[in-house]
């Protein structure tokens, strides 16, 4: 039964809110330190109170054995003279007895049944007894005596009165820990719902947080630098975070609805034009189709981009790293940039043999991406270089070209997606503004670190630092 009262107990506490586990756990913490200094307490009282009776016996004994041994003459021991400076009212009882039992002498009022078998086991120590219901501390002293032969001087101290002062002080402090644990009970629990009462705040203000609705923010007060502040900061960090990524996801999906509606509406228009003209004209049919393949080319290159950093931001797009020579993978993409722009001077001024741990293919993805753009960018015969130099342990790429270059304001913004710089140019020369930010990304994933060097009218500097160098 008192299991089941118990789990029962517990499974509401489990259940309840935080500031209630707080105060019954502060509770539980204060009484259990109460207890703790009041049982240290009353020891120590009783320690104090046994270490005086003690010192009050050693103090009676040294008395009575000057009195008896007075000018090396043995008093009487059934004279009442020895017993006369005992007072009443420290509680002290004296008796003499002889070792067959007969008393010999005693105090009034010595009715302390101290068993003569104990005799010899206390002898020179005091010890302490309950004798119907009360508690005495004794010593037994062993005298030889020339008219009564061995007798045992028994000093006897009552300890009712130290008793009596420790049960009302158990009392007291029983009363004041009964007071003090309900007034910690209503404290705590007053206490524990003011300090949490920024938790309550943080939990409104996420009920009101949707996708619609990212601007609630929880108040930062100024001051203490506490837990509950480093939470709320954290917080407000992480749907300042959250906003940013609903925007750039609505600005990604509004820029590839944009991009999108372009070739669409192209390929429309040319599917309109065969529809009314291009089954009887040859020249209109050759020029819907060219335009069609050429429309359809950029949208599959659009579609697979977009996939790509699809797949980046969900995390599933697959890397596989393994060790291959960096050098012949760079001297592998200048002969095809060669073959695909030959009126370019595309080149590898320095190409350190080095062996690096990577992604092979995605490696060689970035290296087009900044080459295309080089090329995109670059006129007729002007200069193209793809080169690597090993530093330490870490290998530079660097693809350099003299082309029209990058505004100084504008290079911050090029690894954003859809970001076009020329727009115009680009737009001639097919460009979406995917193939940086999918090439940041390849660095990013192998812990790289990418930077950008332009001027206007004289060209452009792209390093990549990768560790591996071997």
């Amino acid at each position: 039964m008192l299991l089941k009262i118990i789990k029962h107990v517990l499974k509401i506490i489990r259940s309840a809110k935080i500031s209630i586990k707080l105060t019954v756990i502060y509770a539980f913490m204060f009484s259990l330190v109460l207890l703790l200094l009041n049982a240290s307490i009353l020891y120590g009282v009783k320690y104090y109170m046994y270490n005086q009776a003690n010192k009050q016996i050693e103090d009676m004994q040294t008395i009575i054995l000057n009195k008896i041994t007075l000018k090396n003459e043995e008093f009487d021991l059934s004279s009442k003279e020895i017993l006369a400076d005992i007072s009443s009212k420290e509680n002290v009882s004296i008796r003499i007895i002889q070792q067959d039992g007969k008393v010999i002498n005693s105090s009034e009022k010595f009715d302390y049944n101290i068993k003569q078998s104990n005799f010899n086991k206390s002898l020179s120590k005091e010890k302490h007894i309950e004798d119907k219901e009360r508690h005495l501390t004794y010593k037994n002293i062993k005298y030889e005596s020339k008219k009564y032969g061995t007798v045992y001087i028994q000093i006897v101290k009552d300890m009712h009165n130290e008793y009596e002062f420790m049960k009302i002080l158990f009392v007291v402090m029983a009363a004041a820990d009964f007071i003090g644990v309900i007034v910690s009970i209503i404290l705590g629990y007053m206490v524990s719902k003011k300090m949490l009462k920024p938790i309550d705040h943080i939990t409104k203000t996420a009920e009101n947080i949707s996708i619609k609705n990212l601007k609630e923010r929880i108040e930062v007060k100024e001051g203490s630098d506490d837990e509950l502040k480093r939470l709320a900061s954290t917080f407000n960090k992480m749907i300042d975070r959250l906003q940013e990524a609903f925007n750039r996801q609505a600005q990604f999906v509004s820029d590839a609805s944009h991009e999108l509606r372009t070739p669409i509406a192209v390929i429309q228009g040319y599917a309109n034009l065969l529809d009314r003209w291009g089954k009887n004209d040859r020249n209109a049919l050759e020029k819907s189709i060219y335009g069609i393949k050429l429309e359809t080319a950029n949208m599959a290159d659009l579609v697979e981009k977009l996939l790509f950093l699809a797949r980046g931001d969900s995390g599933t797009q697959v890397i596989e790293k393994k060790e291959f020579w960096l050098n012949e993978l760079i001297d592998e993409v200048v002969k095809e940039s060669k073959i695909i722009a030959q009126d370019r001077s595309i080149y590898s001024y320095k190409n350190d043999t080095v062996k690096i741990f990577a992604d092979h293919k995605m490696i060689k993805q970035m290296l087009r991406i900044f080459i295309d753009n080089s090329i995109k960018f670059t006129s007729e015969y002007e200069e193209i270089n793809i080169s690597s130099e090993v530093q330490g342990k870490t290998v530079k790429i660097a693809v350099s070209d003299t082309g029209i270059g990058i505004p100084e304001n504008e290079i911050k913004n090029i690894f954003n997606r859809f970001y076009i710089v020329d727009k115009s140019r680009s737009k001639e020369k097919g460009g979406t503004g995917l193939g940086l930010s999918i090439a940041k990304w390849i660095v990013d994933m192998h812990q790289g670190i990418i930077k950008v060097e332009s001027e206007e009218g004289k060209g452009t500097k792209i390093v990549v630092t990768l560790d591996g160098g071997k």
